[in-house]
């Protein structure tokens, strides 16, 4: 049995298609037929149902499934490992960022780059319950996002710095001479506003239940830059997003919302009880390191 054998079943569980396979792996499908056949015969079960319109994983297969997962990434980890021992010279990270924390990262991922050329990073941007999934599936070494209400007991969270939802307009705005407001304050004014699910609206919604009629939410965009400039754009146009979302961007006003459970803590989430790259952790130091607002650097860092 090889890891390659293990790789090429698991794609083809996946894609319930040896053609959909064969193109994912770059490998011709008569190649990758013959090394299936040869899985099964090694391991004397027939691990795939066949048929001129589907293929689907037989009762053996389903049970294969999940251990041969743990040891495609077992074998990970172990490269992993490898490519730590060599310095940060080699290997792959993948992050993961809900869309308003994605603002946070420019900084520390051009410094990551320039300090470790060798690593190549992908950076993966969804909601918050599918990064905890790719985290879960081992898809993503680290995801990154504000606290969220309840995190899955698979998952390990750690707060990276301390944060608050703020009220932001432009610097035109009648309400830029102000230092704190209300939510009643804003009533009058028309709102862009984060798409429903994306976690500022999730704070924002749960500070306003009941009242929610009571605000003139004219835009939704699930982009953070985009509601931004949007509002340094308008005289009149108000958002109610994360204090570090915005930190020192021009032509803007960050006011400070005077309402209790403004908390939106910045956080980082692993698997519990596996392993953590070199990079990782270098990673979340940078970013710890590069920002101006208040970070506690973690023990585990």
């Amino acid at each position: 049995m090889e890891l390659r054998q293990l790789k090429y079943f698991v794609n083809v569980a996946e894609t319930n298609s040896f053609s959909e396979a064969s193109r994912l792996l770059n490998i011709t499908q008569s190649t990758l037929s013959q090394q299936i056949k040869q899985l099964e015969n090694e391991l004397g079960v027939m691990l795939f149902e066949r048929s001129s319109h589907r293929v689907c994983l037989t009762d053996v297969g389903e049970a294969f499934l999940p251990e041969a997962k743990r040891t495609l990434h077992a074998a990970d980890v172990c490269i992993d490992r490898m490519n730590d021992i060599k310095g940060l010279k080699a290997g792959c990270l993948n992050i993961g960022s809900t869309f308003s924390f994605i603002p946070l990262l420019k900084d520390t991922v051009l410094l990551f780059m320039k300090e470790y050329p060798d690593i190549k990073l992908n950076i993966h941007c969804h909601d918050m319950e599918t990064l905890i999934r790719m985290v879960k599936d081992r898809e993503l070494d680290v995801a990154l996002s504000y606290k969220p209400t309840s995190i899955s007991p698979e998952i390990e969270s750690h707060i990276l710095f301390d944060n608050q939802l703020a009220v932001v307009v432009s610097e035109h705005h009648p309400l830029a001479g102000t230092e704190k407001v209300k939510f009643a304050d804003l009533k009058s004014f028309p709102f862009v506003m984060p798409a429903k699910g994306l976690q500022a609206r999730n704070a924002f919604d749960l500070l306003t239940r009941g009242s929610e009629s009571q605000f003139n939410v004219r835009l939704e965009i699930n982009e953070v830059n985009v509601i931004i400039d949007l509002v340094r754009s308008s005289k009149f146009l108000v958002t109610v997003i994360s204090q570090a979302a915005v930190s020192h961007i021009p032509g803007i006003k960050v006011i400070t919302l005077d309402h209790q459970n403004t908390q939106m803590e910045g956080s980082f989430h692993i698997l519990k009880d596996s392993y953590t790259k070199r990079s990782t952790k270098e990673f979340l130091k940078m970013l710890c390191e590069n920002k101006s607002y208040n970070i506690a650097l973690l023990d585990m860092l």
